[in-house]
């Protein structure tokens, strides 16, 4: 329950799983591995012949909540173990062959001192200690003697879920990290680093040396290195030093858990952290919103030419060549390393967003990792947006009927996708049915040898709601698709009541009957007919949409200022 790796003993290995500045004579052994059982499945040579026991020392001894929780509790975690044959040359090895639960006969004792029990260390009892404060000397005494201990947040976690005491081969404190596995990266000072790992393992945690698909944490002292990029590519937190410290203050609050989105996203590292930025073929507002944006994400920014500088972001539209032979150690990167960086909640890595390598074979070829839908999300959103675009200059985008055709050109911006002030010019009146993204089969519209004018009316209303169909769609895959995604590097971008604000109220539109009845017109053929068979379904569908579209509004405009993430996600939508 404790820990999801025992420990085994030999000489020379190092207690800590992350580094070799610790020696000590065990090793971890994953508890995966280590077979657990009741007493009745433990065949008889292997049934330890001892009696279980909870000693509550000194101050726990005075605490009645802990005598009544361990009342409660009926069992503990007793390992097995076997003496593994050494030569004689070295020092035995104790493996531990399995964990059984055995009952515990009487609750608890009390003791001030270990030389009270006289037999601490005696094979015929299973004792585990309480220890209220981890930096006593009577825990230290403890630890040299290799006695197993327990912190009083402990017992009432178990007492609280109804699971039995640990086993553990580390003192164990709290629960605060329990199936939480950290690697560290970039921290230079040993002692540092020991006691940011002894904490680790005192809220039940577990710290690995090297980077796997096993960690759930990474805690980072630098933005550079391997394993920051691993981490960033796999979607994996990653803390600041001060998200453990803080955890172990809270260390006595028992429903307290480290791992709690609210609480380590106080500590995350941010994009731009050790980063010095600088902005070139920028406009004014632009490059101060970026400026702005930087210091919000943890980075400085400095004039170009700066020779501090660790970041050039290229607005590459405008910039065809530097004004400066750049030093080696400056990135020169498009804009969307700078805005991806943002969106993902981490530093996004260069190589693929190089300002000199835009045009290459092998950049058009490589997927960004910032994508929050599939492979090749870049080509397919410059696709849908064109479409949007070609859309939008054919459709009236309000919800509401226009009362006279549009007669001005107007244009649109992605990010007023919603705003019903935007009425495109129709291009309906040269009688050309526009693409569409999602039916095809729209534009082989079969022409009737005479077009009468019911025809013409028929076939700009199937047009105009075609366009606005196929507007509603784009903005799902090009907008609601992605932000729904589950697995988003960094977490989601908006919650998902924002998201529903933003999209639900979209009605499902369905035009394949007006398309039948235009591939197979004849004069007596009636719109009145289809309206008439949807006009329940219409009813309950686009009250909603028209209700909330000013709310919509609202959302996107309050989500793009207070969120910036969101506001980068437009930004390389």
């Amino acid at each position: 329950m404790a820990d999801s790796s025992t420990l085994v003993s030999e000489t020379g290995r190092s207690l800590l799983a992350d580094s070799s500045v610790l020696e000590s004579k065990i090793i971890e052994t994953p508890k995966e591995n280590v077979f657990r059982a009741t007493v009745l499945d433990v065949e008889a040579e292997e049934m330890p012949q001892i009696e279980t026991r909870v000693v509550l020392v000194q101050e726990a001894g005075k605490r009645e909540e802990l005598q009544k929780a361990l009342e409660t509790i009926k069992i503990m975690e007793v390992p097995v173990i076997k003496i593994k044959e050494s030569s004689p040359d070295k020092s035995e090895e104790k493996l531990i062959k399995s964990i059984i639960h055995m009952e515990i006969k009487m609750p608890y004792i009390k003791t001030d001192t270990i030389e009270e029990l006289g037999d601490s260390d005696s094979p015929e009892f299973e004792t585990i200690f309480v220890v209220s404060d981890f930096q006593a000397p009577i825990f230290s005494k403890l630890c040299k003697a290799d006695c197993r201990v327990i912190g009083p947040p402990l017992v009432l976690h178990c007492a609280q879920k109804g699971e039995p005491l640990p086993f553990s081969c580390r003192p164990l404190y709290c629960a605060s990290m329990l199936n939480l596995v950290l690697c560290f990266t970039g921290f230079r000072k040993k002692d540092e680093l020991v006691k940011l790992v002894t904490l680790v393992h005192h809220m039940g945690g577990i710290t690995r040396r090297d980077f796997s698909s096993k960690v759930t944490h990474l805690v980072a002292n630098s933005t550079h290195g391997d394993k920051f990029r691993i981490a960033v590519s796999l979607g994996i937190p990653i803390v600041k030093a001060e998200w453990i410290y803080k955890a172990w203050e809270k260390r006595n609050e028992i429903d307290f858990c480290a791992a709690d989105d609210d609480f380590r996203n106080q500590f995350k590292v941010p994009p731009f952290q050790d980063c010095m930025l600088s902005f070139l073929g920028f406009s004014d507002d632009e490059k101060a919103n970026m400026e702005e944006m930087t210091e919000m994400q943890g980075g400085h920014y400095l004039p170009v030419g700066d020779e501090r500088c660790t970041h050039l972001v290229v607005e590459e539209s405008t910039v065809k060549d530097l004004p400066f032979e750049p030093l080696k150690k400056l990135y020169v990167v498009k804009q969307e390393w700078f805005w991806g960086s943002i969106q993902m909640d981490a530093r996004a890595g260069e190589s693929m967003y190089l300002f000199e390598k835009s045009e290459s074979p092998d950049f058009k070829k490589s997927v960004s990792l910032l994508s929050l839908s599939t492979p090749n999300s870049n080509r397919k959103r410059r696709r849908l947006k064109e479409t949007l675009a070609q859309l939008t200059r054919e459709t009236d985008l309000s919800p509401f009927p226009p009362r006279k055709r549009p007669s001005a050109e107007h244009s649109l911006s992605i990010g007023s996708l919603l705003d019903i002030s935007n009425t495109p010019d129709s291009s309906t009146a040269n009688g050309e049915t526009p693409k569409s993204c999602a039916r095809p089969s729209k534009n082989s519209t079969p022409l009737p040898l005479k077009q009468s004018a019911r025809w013409q009316v028929a076939k700009e209303l199937y047009q105009t709601e075609s366009n606005y169909v196929d507007i509603l769609t784009t903005i799902i895959q090009l907008f609601q698709v992605p932000l729904e995604k589950e697995g988003q590097l960094g977490g989601p971008i908006l919650a998902q009541e924002e998201i529903k604000t933003i999209f639900g109220s979209i009605p499902d539109i369905l035009d394949e009957d007006l398309e039948d009845l235009m591939i197979n017109w004849t004069e007596s053929k009636s719109i009145g007919d289809i309206i008439l068979k949807y006009s329940k379904d219409l009813l309950k569908t686009y009250p909603p949409f028209v209700n909330f579209f000013e709310m919509s509004k609202e959302t996107i405009t309050r989500c793009e200022k207070q969120k910036p993430r969101f506001h980068a996600f437009l930004k390389v939508s």
